[in-house]
């Protein structure tokens, strides 16, 4: 039923250590209004074998990696199969009936926030949905066209499992989408300091259990501000920024094997605790399994992206 075999290295997509990033900043060009003579990218990668890993499933409860010490954790909920949402195609469902399955959800892990975090508020801003192509870690990025999608919008499209390990933003950019998110009322709360402000990604799979492609993150307190760039995403009408991860010895990677509906995974993205702090940020990404079943079934996973408040 699961991978056969259990790995101890990962070999990942990391950003090249590369003397150009100190002149110009990393960028994708996601906006299909482009001419065609504009590179799409100045992003280079580096595959990178051996890089340790650890299967939580081989650790002890103390041993394993907690969300206020490593900045990830997986945690278990039965899968709210109540909600409709059952596999990636809910994308494809008409659209009604596609926002009521993705409302009835967002309720569902928004509650299991509050129960589990001690959250007195939580507010989900985006969220992906992917269906995995089983494709082999990059040396460039995947970068897609919206042309024809709904709205143009990323969020309605099942796009392929991220195999270039990433941090879901760069702090900057994250207190701007928390500006955004809050209310006159959470901003005074911030501003009080009696309540923590954080965002968060929830990741679980969409398929009984992981084959292919499983999500790997590395521990926070093995990474350093100076391993990680600012890469901006140049969209219609935005420009958003995700940040990568250049490769250290010293990075410790972890991961669930055999995971299930059940296994939730919770990454933090951004702390008022550290406002400032790139690597508050869980870098993360897709694995290439060494072995799999023959006949294993393509990972499907949904992403929300959440801003929480707990008092302090």
């Amino acid at each position: 039923m699961g991978s056969p075999f259990i790995p101890t290295t990962a070999t990942l997509s990391h950003l090249r250590d590369d003397a150009v990033y100190e002149e110009e900043m990393p960028y994708e060009i996601w906006s299909d209004n482009v001419s065609a003579d504009v590179p799409r990218t100045n992003v280079k990668l580096n595959i990178v074998p051996d890089c340790p890993l650890t299967d939580i499933r081989t650790l002890g409860k103390k041993e394993k990696p907690a969300l206020e010490t490593s900045g990830f954790q997986w945690l278990y909920q039965g899968f709210p199969y109540h909600t409709g949402l059952h596999s990636a195609d809910y994308v494809d469902y008409p659209r009604q009936k596609q926002l009521d399955t993705l409302e009835k959800y967002l309720d569902a892990m928004s509650e299991f926030l509050r129960e589990e975090l001690g959250c007195v508020k939580v507010v989900c801003w985006d969220w992906r949905v992917r269906a995995s192509k089983m494709t082999k870690p990059r040396l460039t990025p995947n970068i897609y066209s919206l042309k024809q999608k709904v709205g143009q919008d990323v969020r309605s499209v099942k796009i392929n499992s991220s195999h270039i390990i990433h941090a879901d933003g760069s702090p900057a950019w994250i207190q701007k989408v928390v500006s955004r998110v809050a209310t006159d009322e959470e901003a005074r709360w911030a501003e009080s300091g009696k309540y923590r402000t954080r965002v968060l990604t929830v990741w679980r799979p969409l398929v009984d259990v992981v084959e292919t492609d499983p999500l790997v993150c590395c521990d926070t307190r093995t990474v350093a501000d100076s391993d990680l760039d600012v890469v901006q995403k140049v969209m219609d009408n935005t420009v958003e920024e995700s940040m990568y991860l250049k490769r250290r010895t010293q990075h410790q990677w972890y991961w669930m094997s055999n995971q299930t509906r059940d296994d939730v995974l919770v990454m933090t993205v951004w702390d008022s605790k550290t406002p400032a702090t790139k690597s508050t940020a869980v870098p993360h990404c897709a694995m290439v399994l060494p072995e799999h079943p023959p006949n294993a079934k393509p990972r499907e996973s949904i992403e929300l992206r959440f801003v929480v408040w707990n008092a302090e």
